[in-house]
């Protein structure tokens, strides 16, 4: 079991223009196996003016529509209700449309976490919130300084790379990760993730929401969804942003746990 982020974008939808996945990402389900379906644990979107965030795909209520969430402008909060499973298939295209700015140049993003009950090859470090009350000890930060020159993955760093002050060879359970600026999401990704980013919408005015938001996934959803990582992979473990064609500096901090 493990979960994903995945990005998309479309530079100056007007009222409405194809999405394409970021570098790195794609719009097609992967190859989850079993009877239990992969699904969206959340879905977010970050646009310059207001406008629509809309998925398809074969599998949902239609192919015309699909779903559709209106989005206001500079604002990262949760489109789809938590606790909810939005299923998907396994192999299964997404059809993304985003209405935004008609302004050239002007990059809307949206974001998603996709949850993989059984997908061969990725090893995640996970636990559950009745897990994190029973093993949290001691609360601590990283805090990371990362500039962003572009839109996309466009700035990361080692979560080491600012200090050094992670207890050797500990484990410790990532609740959720704050912003000081507004960006499409704040991710981790490592050795302990899998090798792949799982991450939390980059919503400056919401630190209340973002520094617990694995947390408050895994309440909603019964499932271990709060990430663990290992201090002895520090060195190996880096956390960036997703952002927009507006490059930039934010400051973000990771609320950890040592874990028992």
């Amino acid at each position: 079991m493990h979960f994903e982020l995945l990005s998309w974008s479309a530079t100056q939808p007007n009222t409405g223009g194809a999405a394409a996945a970021f570098t790195g990402d794609s719009l097609v389900i992967k190859n989850n196996i079993g009877t239990k379906l992969p699904h969206f644990l959340s879905i977010w979107a970050f646009n310059q003016v207001e406008g629509f965030h809309q998925i398809s795909f074969p599998t949902g209520h239609d192919t015309t529509r699909g779903w559709r969430t209106v989005v206001e402008a500079n604002d990262q909060s949760d489109r789809h209700v938590l606790g909810v499973p939005f299923t998907l298939t396994a192999q299964e295209p997404l059809t993304i449309t985003i209405a935004g700015s008609n302004t050239a140049g002007d990059v809307e993003t949206g974001h998603a976490l996709i949850h993989y009950p059984n997908l061969p090859g990725i090893d995640q470090k996970n636990i559950s919130w009745p897990q994190l009350q029973s093993r949290a000890e001691k609360l601590t930060t990283v805090q990371a300084s990362i500039t962003g020159s572009g839109a996309g993955y466009s700035g990361s760093e080692l979560i080491n790379a600012d200090s050094d002050l992670l207890l050797a060879n500990r484990n410790y359970a990532v609740m959720g990760i704050e912003t000081v600026t507004p960006v499409g999401a704040v991710w981790i990704s490592g050795p302990d993730t899998g090798n792949v980013k799982i991450g939390v919408p980059g919503n400056a005015t919401k630190p209340d929401v973002t520094g617990g938001y694995f947390a408050l996934l895994a309440r909603a959803y019964g499932e271990a969804l709060i990430p663990v990582i290992n201090s002895g992979n520090r060195n190996s473990t880096t956390i960036g942003v997703a952002m927009n064609e507006n490059a930039g500096a934010t400051i973000v901090s990771l609320n950890l746990a040592l874990l028992k």
